[in-house]
């Protein structure tokens, strides 16, 4: 049975560094679990392995799309269900976006395809009323899934609100029909990675911040805002390229740009994993604990 062994944890955690070593030890094929990294030109700020390594080491799912473009949970799985349909090897999976690998392991909801039109008329409503007027427009409809969804998170409201347009079964329930995983028939291992002590993993943060910006990262997020005169690039509202954003528009200082940026990801990285405690995980590693690999390839091998 091909197995599909999940490699999770918060952002600079070293995922990349031990599939990659897991691979070497146990020929697979890695697939990128990152909503940012799988775009072309989101480089430094996403973290991205470099070239050297993705020409020895090929990640799917990596410089796969152009920023433009729109990528849901449902394209991911569609993606991955190519991936590894007809692929004998077995599958490595890393990165941090805990929504993508919940899907991954759960399936997803049976929810229709997004409509354009619509929900472009659903945005034109909430730039004249704002969006917590559409958020209790939505509690009358879906009051259920009125109560997960902030009045202030635009994308969950809108995408509530088109499906309970489009369906005669509101989001809410709609939510809990799922699909068959798509690693459904593979033998599944998780791992996760966390940091030992967080001030230290703070530290890190603000060092690797500090980084991105001696390798380019002010240059290339104006290259991307430069795209988004044309069209919206999402790129650009994740942490990290968020605060070098309003850092260019002179919004906030060089050091409070740092300062924000190491906050924001430290932040992000506590959701993340908080995220873990909804995985039925093999083993959870500290970042620098000693032979993560060998009892990693101890447990899937027996």
């Amino acid at each position: 049975m091909k197995k599909a062994i999940s490699i999770l944890g918060p952002t600079h955690s070293g995922k990349t560094e031990l599939a990659i070593e897991i691979n070497k030890q146990f020929p697979s094929k890695i697939i990128s679990v990152d909503s940012v990294q799988i775009y072309k030109g989101a480089n430094i700020g996403s973290s991205k392995p470099g070239q050297e390594i993705l020409d020895s080491f090929h990640h799917a799912l990596i410089n796969t799309l152009n920023l433009e473009d729109e990528f849901s949970v449902k394209d991911f799985l569609n993606e991955i269900s190519k991936e590894s349909k007809g692929f004998e090897k077995d599958l490595i999976f890393v990165g941090g976006t805990m929504m993508y690998f919940y899907s991954l392991f759960n399936g997803i909801s049976k929810l229709p395809e997004k409509d354009t039109k619509l929900r472009k008329k659903i945005e034109n409503e909430a730039k004249n009323k704002g969006w917590k007027s559409m958020h209790e427009r939505l509690k009358k409809i879906d009051p259920d899934a009125a109560k997960t969804i902030k009045n202030t998170d635009s994308q969950r409201i809108l995408r509530a609100l088109e499906v309970n347009f489009l369906s005669r079964i509101t989001f809410s329930k709609l939510k809990k029909l799922k699909e068959r995983s798509v690693i459904e028939d593979c033998q599944k291992f998780s791992f996760a990675i966390v940091p030992r002590c967080k001030k230290t993993f703070k530290n890190q943060l603000n060092e690797r911040f500090k980084k991105m910006l001696e390798l380019g990262l002010v240059e290339e997020t104006k290259t991307l805002m430069e795209r988004s005169s044309e069209s919206r690039i999402k790129v650009l509202e994740t942490v990290g390229y968020k605060q070098v954003v309003d850092f260019i528009k002179n919004k906030i200082s060089h050091e409070e740009m740092i300062e924000l940026a190491t906050n924001a990801t430290y932040q992000l990285a506590k959701r993340q994993i908080t995220w873990l405690k909804k995985f039925n995980l093999d083993k959870t590693f500290f970042s620098d604990e000693d032979d993560k690999v060998m009892k990693i390839l101890s447990i899937i091998k027996n």
